[in-house]
């Protein structure tokens, strides 16, 4: 295969050749003795050859004493390269990467890839020198032309590498041992991300990847991640899991739900009890008491944003998208955030998003409940009179009427009867 472009073949040799800069991070204190994270520029280089001498570290690739020797004076590769570079020491430091023998400047993709994947074996590489950083852009490199390293197995609990071709629309499972890449099937897209199901072979098991945008900024993919670290940190049976974040690729694993919550009532709205309906708004519900009970706010609250999974005996829901969460003392909230959220109170377009506090919230939840229970977001032509009270109360343009906490909205909510 010819895949690699002479581009990428040469920003690769002169990385390995000459290094490149970089930065790495070092904690240090301020004036007033406070620690803070500093980027330090720093210059990476690596022996390719490592711990080894060339001729042993070559000889786990190549045959070199079938090889041809360039002197007459040697009958193979391996007398020839012992003379140059040990002997008489007259190459060039980077001779391997221009002498044709060794195919690494020019030709078939094969060779280069395997050099690159011996330079990373843990027989080779020396431990006090940045391989991972020099594996990282390598791999940076690769990545437009379609392959990647990637951990083929492990010795003594250190990875060995193999290259493989990158497959459209995939993910890789490194924990998996050997790796293994699944195909990605797109099931959305928001404001962020585009998100992705597929089938896990070794569970058993569907999960969905949640991919951020490339043309994210800073602070969106700062914000992107946020939602991740604090899905994470929630433990209750009404907030949808995740499972691990991938920094080089921004992106996550979280469990796998059948549809939205907006999908399954519009699809079962005939069918549905009041008894059923209750039950569904019950779990949303405590699932917002257990936010609150952290110090958060949702603040996306809206029938896509929970959703429904549906086992032989019982139907869940769980509470998704953290994306827009408030969290005390968070600097990523401006006063020029957009109003987001088509259940939020209206009012907010002219407050400004970043007033949003619980009156809000219970405003917004008020809204998903009588979804929940009527399968309609209008709310004016409501015939039962605890459910009308519920509303009044939760919509009051009035603020100082409104719910003022969550156990103020469930105690309303547990008194409306069919």
């Amino acid at each position: 295969m010819n895949k690699i472009t002479d581009v990428t073949r040469r920003d690769i040799l002169d990385i390995i050749r000459v290094g490149f800069n970089g930065t790495y991070k070092e904690r240090k204190l301020d004036y007033y003795e406070h620690e803070y994270i500093e980027e330090v520029p720093c210059e990476y280089k690596m022996c390719y050859h490592g711990r080894l001498s060339e001729i042993d570290f070559l000889s786990r690739i190549y045959d070199l004493k079938s090889m041809k020797s360039t002197d007459s004076r040697f009958r193979d590769a391996e007398s020839d390269i012992w003379q140059h570079t040990v002997n008489n020491d007259d190459w060039d430091m980077d001779w391997v990467f221009s002498d044709p023998r060794f195919k690494l400047n020019t030709g078939s993709d094969d060779p280069l890839l395997k050099f690159l994947c011996e330079m990373f074996h843990p027989v080779v590489r020396n431990e006090t020198q940045p391989w991972r950083e020099f594996l990282k852009i390598i791999n940076e490199l690769l990545k437009p032309d379609g392959y990647e390293l990637y951990e083929m197995s492990h010795i003594s609990g250190r990875a060995v590498y193999g290259w493989r071709e990158i497959v459209a629309n995939s993910i890789v499972i490194a924990e998996h041992n050997p790796a293994v890449s699944y195909e990605l099937k797109p099931i959305g897209e928001g404001s962020y991300a585009k998100v992705f199901k597929y089938k896990d072979n070794y569970y058993k098991r569907t999960f969905v990847l949640k991919r951020a945008k490339k043309e994210l900024n800073k602070n969106e993919l700062e914000r992107f991640k946020r939602e991740f670290e604090q899905m994470k940190a929630l433990d209750s049976p009404y907030i949808v899991d995740v499972f691990r974040y991938n920094d080089e690729s921004n992106e996550y694993i979280m469990e796998y739900m059948d549809c939205t919550l907006e999908k399954f009532i519009s699809e079962n709205n005939g069918k549905l009890t009041f008894v059923q309906r209750k039950n569904i708004a019950s779990q949303v519900l405590r699932a917002f008491k257990y936010i609150h009970s952290k110090d958060l706010l949702h603040r996306d609250v809206c029938p896509k944003n929970v959703l429904v999974k549906l086992y032989d005996d019982v139907r869940v829901v769980k509470v998704s998208d953290f994306g827009l969460v408030k969290i005390p003392d968070s600097e990523l909230t401006s006063v020029s955030t957009d109003y987001k959220g088509y259940f939020n109170d209206p009012e907010l377009r002219l407050e400004g998003f970043n007033t949003y506090c619980i009156i809000h919230e219970t405003y917004a939840i008020t809204r998903l409940v009588v979804f929940i229970l009527t399968g309609r977001t209008n709310t004016g032509k409501i015939e039962n009179t605890q459910l009308k009270e519920f509303v009044v109360k939760g919509l009051n343009t009035d603020k100082t009427k409104r719910f003022q906490n969550i156990d103020e909205l469930i105690e309303t909510f547990n008194k409306i009867k069919e």
